[in-house]
């Protein structure tokens, strides 16, 4: 009887910390963003009235969905920075045709630093995947831009910055300047 008692309060113990991994720490962190400096235009689209940047609530490959203002179908996950430079041009929202890959500082600013896995508003942008995000800012360091073009991203795990390991998957999210 002790061994099961001890088992299952393990798997509880277990279980519940997994559950603290994937959530905000509002009450020991300073959130670094406000829901209310995001408003959804129930269209596809959030602005973030703090930069006057309009988002894309869709991932590139899902298509929005006007009946409950979400986001249907998988997104696409992309492999090399030249492709996902390229992806803006085969996305399209409505009769707008600016959107495009964001630079590291703008994307950085989707990042809330008081939560994790994902580092990010999920009352905002509620379908983002604790993953890597790219952006259209190249790497300083990458002297020989056309074999491997490495391009910096965000992951959306922690908010972590990098240039590392151009063979990795990652998501893209659109932006452009509001209007």
């Amino acid at each position: 009887m002790k061994k099961l008692t001890y088992l299952s309060l393990m798997a509880c113990v277990l279980s519940a910390s997994s559950i603290v991994e994937a959530s905000c720490k509002y009450e020991s962190i300073q959130p670094n963003t406000a829901p209310d400096q995001f408003y959804d235009n129930r269209d596809g689209t959030v602005l973030d009235v703090r930069t006057g940047l309009t988002w894309s609530l869709c991932l590139y490959g899902q298509a929005y969905e006007a009946s409950n203002n979400s986001c249907t179908g998988s997104p696409t996950a992309v492999t090399d920075w030249s492709e996902a430079l390229n992806a803006q041009d085969d996305f399209n929202h409505g009769d707008v045709t600016d959107w495009r890959l964001p630079n590291i500082k703008e994307l950085a600013t989707l990042v809330e630093y008081a939560c994790f896995d994902p580092a990010i508003r999920t009352e905002v942008f509620p379908e983002t995947p604790s993953s890597p995000f790219w952006t259209n800012t190249p790497d300083a360091e990458d002297i020989d831009p056309a074999p491997l073009a490495l391009g910096r991203y965000i992951d959306f795990y922690d908010g972590s910055e990098f240039n590392d390991n151009p063979a990795v998957s990652r998501f893209i999210r659109f932006v452009r300047t509001a209007e």
